[in-house]
């Protein structure tokens, strides 16, 4: 039996089309969080899609909100963030990042944050949320980098913080 090509192109095509329909049904955000030395200071770095995005800010307003469109889209998303996105001390006190920038690439949003630290951390109490209230299969990834070494959190749904030491 002999296949034309249009014929093996047409049979890829369904066997894709499934995981194609599904290629987003995967929901899931990634932070890193890295101490710099030599600005004293936790470098935050968040990235969700954009489309995940939308869909959250929009059931938050209750009207359609484009992140591309938008002139209050970094005001928005800072202010989500401080919700769903928590550092605190070793001793429980609230770390508050600053907003340094973000970025749409294509369907991602990237998110830029800063906190400058005190001299003898030790340890750190990590929560995120991000996405969870509209995504509840959602999972989140953070990597912390200190002193050279590097731990993995991973955050879903209701999850309490977890603690970091150094």
């Amino acid at each position: 039996m002999t296949i034309s090509r249009r014929g093996l192109l047409g049979a890829v095509m369904v066997a894709l089309a499934p995981s194609a329909l599904l290629a987003h049904g995967f929901h899931a955000s990634f932070s890193v969080i890295e101490f710099n030395p030599r600005t004293n200071a936790l470098e935050l770095f968040h990235r969700t899609f954009t489309q995940d995005i939308e869909i959250l800010l929009t059931a938050r307003a209750g009207k359609a909100v484009t992140l591309k469109n938008s002139a209050r889209m970094e005001e928005l998303i800072e202010s989500y963030l401080l919700d769903v996105f928590s550092i605190k001390t070793s001793d429980n006190r609230p770390l508050k990042p600053a907003w340094v920038g973000m970025k749409i690439q294509l369907d991602t949003l990237f998110v830029y944050q800063e906190i400058k630290v005190m001299s003898g951390l030790r340890g750190l109490m990590i929560n995120s949320q991000i996405l969870t209230e509209t995504h509840p299969g959602q999972v989140n990834s953070v990597n912390l980098t200190m002193n050279g070494r590097t731990q993995t959190l991973i955050f879903m749904a209701n999850d309490a913080a977890q603690s970091v030491t150094f």
